[in-house]
């Protein structure tokens, strides 16, 4: 059986990063539904014309729609990717997931800019009974697919600390960061929010203090975007480091070892480094909703994932703003499952 899906946001996601010659595999909603076999890109739209009509040549698709309304009465689609500015997501799935017909959807991060929306949307996704998966595209990544499994099987020891850098926004591209994290290692307990100068009121990068539920703890930098682009995850355990970095496109492996400079002492040295494999995680996310298309089965990340992300950045604003740790509630993805 093959899908009907509609792509509404034209932009970098949505298609042009095919167009950038640096970019190495399918980075785009657009060419993840064609090139699976199992799903046809049915209609576009977008409000920008011009990346619309050259979304349509590039991936031959003849339905093209300025209006989000217009393109669902008309083309039917069972599956829709939603790829417009964080702003918009929440009005756009409201409207998409209300939608007869609609079977799932594939958003992009944010679900939404504050937890109150978010989690209207996860029940109003359950209530529809429509899948609702969100690209927090590390987690269909075959790399870190394998990195959560060495960290799960205790090759690295006890976890200690886990703390990073971001740009671009806490809730943009910093629940990118806290989603992984909360992946990786486990659920975050507490955090304290640090305000930085300058901070976007609609989406502040802030610095951030954690304390995951194993005991861990552990520090993330908000950094400015203007002056370069960055994510990196440091995570150390008692008999071992693992570092992601290059956006997670490179990892770095650690081991404990005896110290060359100093007779009696161990330290932590470098063993070797892989690729992340981020190439195809969009593609990856496609064939996952198919498969939980046909199996009924949960997405890999989910929207119950993306609003414990969400949860988890509006309590390190909260933070920042009264100057005071925050206790985030137990149980947070249970409570919208």
């Amino acid at each position: 059986m093959k899908y009907r899906a509609a792509l509404i946001g034209c932009g970098n996601i949505g298609s042009l990063y095919a167009e950038d010659p640096l970019i190495k595999g399918i980075y785009t909603h657009a060419e993840a539904y064609v090139v699976c076999e199992n799903v046809e890109l049915v209609a576009l739209c977008d409000v920008n014309k011009e990346n619309l009509l050259k979304c349509a040549e590039r991936w031959n698709v003849s339905s093209v729609y300025s209006n989000v309304e217009k393109l669902l009465a008309e083309q039917h689609p069972e599956i829709v990717s939603l790829c417009t500015p964080d702003k918009t997501h929440a009005d756009l799935l409201d409207i998409i997931l209300k939608t007869p017909g609609v079977r799932a959807v594939l958003a992009e991060k944010p679900l939404a800019l504050d937890s109150g929306s978010a989690e209207r949307l996860v029940h109003l996704a359950k209530k529809q009974d429509v899948i609702l998966a969100v690209n927090y595209s590390r987690r269909y990544s075959t790399g870190h697919i394998q990195l959560k499994k060495i960290i799960q099987s205790g090759e690295i020891g006890s976890i200690q600390s886990v703390s990073g850098f971001y740009t671009k926004g806490l809730f943009h591209n910093g629940t990118h960061w806290l989603d992984l994290a909360r992946w990786l290692i486990g659920e975050i307990k507490s955090v304290q929010g640090f305000n930085i100068n300058n901070a976007n009121p609609t989406d502040p990068t802030l610095n951030a203090w954690l304390k995951f539920e194993n005991g861990a703890e552990g520090f993330l930098y908000g950094l400015d975007a203007e002056a370069f682009s960055l994510f990196e995850m440091d995570i150390m355990g008692t008999k071992g480091r693992i570092r992601l970095i290059d956006s997670g496109h490179r990892v770095e492996f650690f081991e404990v070892a005896k110290s060359s400079y100093y007779s009696g002492y161990k330290t932590i040295q470098k063993t070797h480094e892989q690729e992340g494999e981020l190439g195809n995680t969009l593609l990856h996310a496609v064939n996952d909703l198919v498969t939980c298309l046909e199996l009924k089965l949960q997405p890999q990340c989910s929207g119950a994932d993306a609003l414990v992300a969400l949860n988890i950045a509006t309590a390190i604003v909260k933070s920042a703003q009264s100057g005071k740790p925050f206790t985030l509630k137990e149980n947070m993805k249970e409570d919208v499952a």
